[in-house]
């Protein structure tokens, strides 16, 4: 099945390598025809959603790209969202464009390793409302990855909401390790050692985030905000990821008070 990629950044430009024939529009990258994705069964939106000010997610330019597309699209397409985007946004993107079945497909793409983790994920996530779409997405995956990455299958509220979960998570993991780090150094500990031991516990494991200094990755840091606004306009508990983003907005103001070059 050849695909179309909407937003050929990072993460367009991965999922592209992952499915040889695509299609793309982008206009800024000057793929500027959107009638190149109407003969695609699966149309991947890729495109970023930033942090508006207030700490919620902007969805201004993925409501705009679809609205490009739109008269594009047509019932046998699936339009996959791979932009992380509030629980909800699918269905309601679904809503407003009944033209086509939408899903969510969260990314886990590292921002220096994306085309490696395109081509091989630690699972894929599929959130679809309908059985076609669903169906459509897992023949699409199988056919380039067979059997060999888990499937997580769900609906698309939940998948978005994973998506959160993942990348929240890491940043505390991020933080910890630093924590952890300076505490060792202090003492005369051996670092390398603790995170080794550490690692060890599948209920921890092993990762990156040990030797991270701080939140410098893109979407960490905007995926943490925008879901902490979340969890205040849900009114649901948020102290533990409220004190990380607190860490993390210190982190911030203290780089931007250094001179140029200071470290």
């Amino acid at each position: 099945m050849r695909v179309g990629i909407v937003g050929y950044g990072v993460v367009g430009e991965a999922t592209g390598r992952l499915f040889n024939s695509a299609a793309v529009y982008d206009p800024l990258k000057g793929y500027a025809d959107p009638s190149v994705l109407a003969g695609c069964r699966v149309v991947f939106m890729c495109v970023p959603t930033p942090t508006l000010p207030d700490g919620r997610c902007d969805l201004s330019l993925l409501y705009g790209a679809i609205g490009d597309i739109a008269g594009h699209l047509n019932k046998d397409q699936v339009v996959a969202v791979r932009s992380t985007v509030p629980p909800g946004t699918t269905r309601q993107l679904q809503e407003a464009f009944a033209q086509a079945h939408f899903a969510a497909n969260p990314e886990f793409l590292r921002a220096h390793r994306a085309t490696e983790d395109a081509l091989w994920p630690s699972r894929v996530v599929i959130g679809a409302d309908s059985a076609y779409s669903r169906q459509v997405l897992l023949n699409i995956y199988r056919s380039r990855l067979g059997e060999r990455v888990p499937y997580v299958v769900t609906d698309s509220v939940t998948a978005e909401f994973m998506k959160y979960a993942a990348n929240c998570f890491l940043a505390t993991k991020i933080l910890y390790g630093r924590l952890i780090r300076k505490a060792a150094q202090r003492l005369g500990a051996r670092y390398e050692d603790i995170v080794r031991g550490l690692a060890l516990d599948p209920r921890i494991g092993v990762g990156e985030e040990w030797w991270l200094e701080g939140l410098r990755d893109e979407c960490l840091p905007k995926d943490l905000t925008a879901f902490v606004n979340l969890l205040r306009r849900w009114r649901t508990e948020r102290r533990l990821l409220e004190i990380v983003l607190d860490i993390k907005n210190e982190d911030l103001a203290r780089e931007r008070a250094l001179p140029a070059g200071g470290s």
